[in-house]
């Protein structure tokens, strides 16, 4: 996943004027410089050796015209090849942070809503109280954030998920984790983590945790019910 601090496109395009814009600057003083000196030599050449053999002066002030060219114009291919590299790690960037970007948003949307997360609630109760297990539910209340960052933060819990655990959403800023064969002390430290990491994710966002147990908490489905309902409801 890519860092929510990543480079935009806007400062790429930023990036790419002024790197532009130093390529002509660079190349302007050169043409100038070039042209200043052909313009000193070319009396020396020229003018002040009339009358006299100047083949040599003449081959070297060609030759250095010549090398001028030549150079002016490497640098410009040069140019165009760096710019055509750049285009395309830009143009790859975009296409990573679109995808990254349907990812997080398949993440949000393709979670479990309000009524699987009470029918799976009741059938991992009913698990847990015919092995003997403890049963976790974790509530988190998120802040006011878009569309994206909410796939961000489920993409996110997703992955710090192990098998038989679930994530829902149930109710639009508010998601559901069920957390099977989960002791409090376990359920507490876990909801810290994840609490903790999702206020980096979101930059410093307020990010809360409400943690259910049972049968420390909620000693049947009916009580554990009872202390979800005003919340999910």
């Amino acid at each position: 996943m890519m860092e929510p601090n990543a480079t935009k496109p806007m400062d790429w395009e930023s990036l790419e004027r002024q790197d532009w814009h130093l390529w002509i600057l660079a190349v302007l003083l050169m043409f100038v410089l070039g042209v200043s000196l052909l313009s000193f030599m070319f009396p020396s050449v020229f003018w002040l050796n009339e009358g006299q053999t100047a083949a040599t002066p003449e081959r070297a002030f060609f030759g250095f015209c010549l090398l001028l060219a030549l150079t002016l114009v490497y640098m410009l291919q040069r140019q165009a090849a760096v710019r055509r590299l750049k285009r395309s790690l830009y143009q790859a960037q975009v296409a990573a942070i679109e995808a990254e970007q349907k990812l997080h948003l398949i993440s949000l949307t393709s979670l479990p809503e309000v009524s699987q997360f009470r029918d799976s609630l009741a059938m991992e109760y009913r698990r847990a109280s015919h092995t003997g297990d403890h049963l976790a539910v974790i509530l988190v209340d998120l802040p006011a954030t878009s569309e994206e960052e909410l796939g961000r933060t489920a993409h996110l819990l997703h992955g710090m998920l192990r098998p038989r655990e679930a994530l829902f959403r149930v109710a639009a800023r508010r998601l559901g984790i069920i957390l099977p064969a989960m002791r409090p002390a376990d359920a507490s430290s876990f909801a810290t983590q994840l609490t903790d990491q999702l206020r980096r994710l979101l930059r410093g966002e307020d990010v809360s945790s409400t943690v259910t147990v049972y049968p420390e908490q909620a000693g049947s489905l009916t009580e554990l019910e009872g202390r979800l309902r005003t919340l999910v409801s």
